[in-house]
């Protein structure tokens, strides 16, 4: 499944069908990593991440006429994630959700056996994917004026078919907006 331009450094062939991703650091991450395929027209699923809500998934760009949200899946977490899996292109889990290891194996298959992708906050052992957020730096404020605009993120990228870990610096949250008009501003005055 595609990925945004921004993200191809970390994951270049895109999401594998069938595969685990864990996201370890950063929810807008694990969020962005679905909004491409999302965008396309694959449909996504959002468990036990109650402060993931309509407005921040329509912001990361996820298709909201194709998502599903379930923030609080409660004592049939299983059963949830399982029909999420087995129906939705991406599934996205909250680090909360109450899996035990045989459960998350079951998960794992399902996701194979469908061509689907999880997308899971926190370690999930076994994934076939790790990303860890080691460093984040917003910019944009100045002194006591402006608004966050951009957010440095460094990302440590584990893969088992790779083995070794390596480090990608991505800028996530780019607000160009402010710059663009800028531009266009300074081109119509120098002109």
């Amino acid at each position: 499944m595609p990925l945004a331009q921004v993200l191809s450094p970390l994951i270049p062939a895109g999401l594998a069908r069938g595969s685990v991703v864990s996201v370890e650091g950063s929810t807008s991450l694990m969020v962005a990593l679905a909004a491409r395929a999302s965008h396309e027209g694959s449909w996504s699923a959002i468990v036990g991440m109650p402060a993931v809500g309509v407005v921040a998934a329509a912001r990361r760009g996820l298709d909201l006429s194709k998502l599903v949200l379930v923030p609080h899946p409660g004592t049939q977490v299983v059963e949830v994630a399982g029909a999420c899996v087995d129906g939705m292109d991406v599934t996205l889990l909250g680090a909360r959700l109450a899996l035990s290891d045989a459960d998350r194996r079951r998960l794992m298959s399902r996701a194979r056996e469908r061509g689907s992708v999880i997308i899971a906050s926190g370690p999930w052992s076994g994934a076939h994917l790790r990303l860890v957020v080691e460093h984040s730096a917003w910019r944009g404020l100045g002194a006591g004026e402006g608004r966050l605009r951009e957010r440095d993120l460094t990302v440590a990228v584990t893969s088992r078919r790779e083995g070794a870990t390596r480090r990608v610096r991505i800028v996530l949250d780019a607000d160009t907006s402010g710059l663009r008009h800028g531009a266009a501003r300074v081109a119509e005055e120098v002109a």
